[in-house]
């Protein structure tokens, strides 16, 4: 006979209500806060057992340690052995983030923090924040598995962000807040880093960073008593967070940004389809030389098509020879930033491989079948055009008709281009523009005077357009309907004042897509029409140079990123022939401008800080 047992975990409950109740603290050898601290293991006690989540990543130390100490578990303890000198006279913290949590439920030990000092007496200052993306205001989210990192620095150059450990570091949560615990008096350079390097230094060009434009001046108004305590990001669980961020003491707002790329590199590079090779580089290229190994060129053997910032090549492939290579070993004499920053041109070769996508195995019968009958074009034998309207749509009165090619063109005969508007029962035809894009070899547009709730038929000869594989496109042709004036809806924003030229625009969706927007320079009425009727986003980017776009930052040079807003409703909702008027009060901002104009001046002034021991003022934590 067989007996099942089940084992019994120490700890372990069965039935009754659910145990939302989380580990708690019981005592520590040595104890928390010790002074004077020279022990190399410590041993941390709850009041229920344990398990340890990813506590290897979640784990770090402020100030920072070279090596990270072994952290092991034995059943309601947690056991830290050090594996390195600690600094004298120094107060270190101990975070070990959500990883602690009791064993049945997960439940975390929120807020738990081991601290103690090398030194006679432990630092008790508190300094919070929050750091938010600056172009969307949004946070990095529970998906994001690169750590962003506040670091602060006693080393006030603008070079220690680059080379230097920094002085404290706190992680930010994954709704941006982030809390210093046990900090000293002093003054420090805060900054922000998405580490994608993972050392703590701003060292990669497409890592995220933030900064402040006024030192940090930590004095006595950042100490907070035991019995009045904050509610920071450390001892908030995610759930309160998450649904009353306001709640959470923040003493400043950090805006994240990357970069403008200022090195020159190749990003990427592929060949996606037989006869065209692409090269993606981090900034615009001016002139790159490119040839085929064991290959005699008999005249010119590609068409180049770059993007509209010249950082994306496209060289498609005119000799068939090339194409039908499987594999290709391709020259390049390219642009590259070196490591004392200038531009160079290097030499190298690069294997750019296409491999078919296989076709389904076929049977003996449709292998039968196809036998006698012509086979099918090859991509390259066919040329098809197609547009941005749908055949039986409807083109939107602000669309402009553009004409897309599979190939790059070559030549083209607008006059086998038949546009034709219904008159009662009759086609007339409509005179048009034709245009090449200046820029896409594949792509054209077709202008006229396009009429409301109007059918229209768009007829392409099959001689329309040849592609440089000397390749005539495909006949198609497509009818579709141009819209009712009066489907459209229009916002109309009235602001209170406007401190600088400001971008506005009507978004869609989670990413945000830009339905439309426009450039308000002067009064105070924006005017956003021909919207379908629907939800929006609106937002605004204070375009404080008027290019009419938002512009990232620049640390060495101090520029922030030009700062964003959204009306204070969610969404907005629009309907057909109504004229939908929002009031948006930019006063608030208005003077946050204005305060921030005065912080830069007395920045520097603080930027020489006090040699004394105890700085004699306290720098403004402005929003950057």
């Amino acid at each position: 006979m067989l007996f099942e047992h089940c084992a019994k975990i120490p700890g372990s409950i069965s039935g009754g209500a659910k145990d939302e109740v989380p580990p708690h603290f019981v005592y520590s050898i040595p104890p928390n806060k010790s002074i004077n601290f020279k022990a190399k293991r410590i041993d941390i006690t709850f009041d229920e057992y344990l398990q340890l989540k990813d506590v290897n990543n979640q784990f770090y130390s402020s100030p920072p340690i070279t090596k990270k100490p072994e952290i092991l578990l034995y059943s309601k303890t947690v056991r830290v052995t050090l594996k390195e000198p600690l600094l004298s006279d120094i107060t270190y913290s101990f975070d070990f983030g959500p990883s602690i949590t009791d064993l049945n439920e997960g439940n975390i030990a929120t807020g738990f923090l081991y601290a103690f000092s090398t030194g006679d007496h432990i630092d008790s200052l508190t300094f919070t924040g929050r750091v938010l993306n600056a172009f969307d205001l949004k946070t990095t989210g529970k998906d994001d598995k690169v750590a962003t990192w506040v670091m602060l620095y006693d080393d006030l150059s603008d070079s220690a962000v680059y080379k230097q450990t920094p002085t404290y570091i706190a992680r930010a949560d994954q709704l941006g807040f982030f809390t210093f615990s046990h900090i000293r008096p002093d003054t420090f350079r805060i900054f922000a880093l998405r580490d994608m390097g993972g050392n703590l230094k701003f060292d990669m060009p497409a890592e995220r960073i933030a900064f402040s434009d006024t030192l940090i001046v930590t004095d006595q108004r950042y100490y907070y008593s035991p019995e009045m305590p904050l509610f920071t990001s450390r001892n908030t669980p995610d759930s309160i967070k998450e649904k009353n961020p306001d709640l959470l003491h923040t003493d400043i707002l950090l805006y994240q940004f990357e970069e403008k790329p200022t090195k020159q590199y190749r990003m990427a590079y592929e060949r996606k389809v037989s006869n065209m090779l692409r090269f993606v580089y981090s900034m615009p290229v001016d002139s790159m030389e490119i040839n085929i190994m064991d290959y005699e060129a008999a005249g010119k053997w590609y068409d180049l098509e770059t993007s509209v910032n010249n950082d994306t090549l496209d060289y498609w492939l005119t000799d068939t020879a090339l194409v039908n290579r499987p594999a290709l070993l391709v020259h390049l004499y390219s642009p590259r930033t070196d490591s004392l920053n200038h531009l160079i041109f290097t030499d190298d070769t690069l294997k750019m491989a296409f491999e078919a996508p296989k076709q389904p195995a076929k049977s003996r019968r449709e292998r039968k079948e196809e036998e006698g009958k012509p086979k099918p074009r090859t991509a390259l034998q066919t040329m098809t055009v197609t547009t941005n309207v749908k055949g039986g749509g409807t083109m939107e009165l602000t669309d402009r008709m553009q004409l897309i090619s599979s190939q790059p063109i070559e030549a083209t005969d607008p006059s086998k281009i038949i546009l034709q508007e219904q008159v009662d029962t009759l086609k007339k035809p409509v005179a048009f523009t034709f245009t090449r894009d200046s820029v896409n070899a594949r792509k054209a547009y077709i202008d006229w005077k396009l009429k409301e709730d109007t059918k229209y038929f768009l007829t392409i000869d099959s001689m329309s357009f040849l592609s440089i594989y000397n390749v005539f496109n495909d006949s198609t042709g497509i009818s579709f309907t141009s819209q009712k004036e009066d489907y459209y809806s229009i916002l109309e924003i009235t602001f209170d004042s406007i401190p600088c030229p400001l971008v506005v625009q009507a978004l869609k969706g989670d990413k945000e897509n830009v339905v439309k927007q426009i450039t308000l320079n002067s009064g105070n009425v924006a005017t956003i029409d021909y919207l379908k009727p629907d939800k929006y986003k609106v937002k605004i980017i204070f375009d404080r140079n008027g290019n009419g776009q938002w512009d990232t930052g620049d640390y060495l040079k101090k520029i922030q990123p030009e700062k964003v807003e959204y009306f204070f409703e969610p969404e907005v909702e629009t309907h057909s022939s109504v004229t939908t008027e929002l009031q948006w009060s930019l006063t608030t901002k208005k003077v946050e401008d204005e305060e921030e104009a005065e912080d830069e001046e007395e920045a520097e002034d603080e930027n020489e800080p006090d040699n004394g021991d105890q700085p004699s003022e306290k720098g403004e934590s402005t929003s950057p």
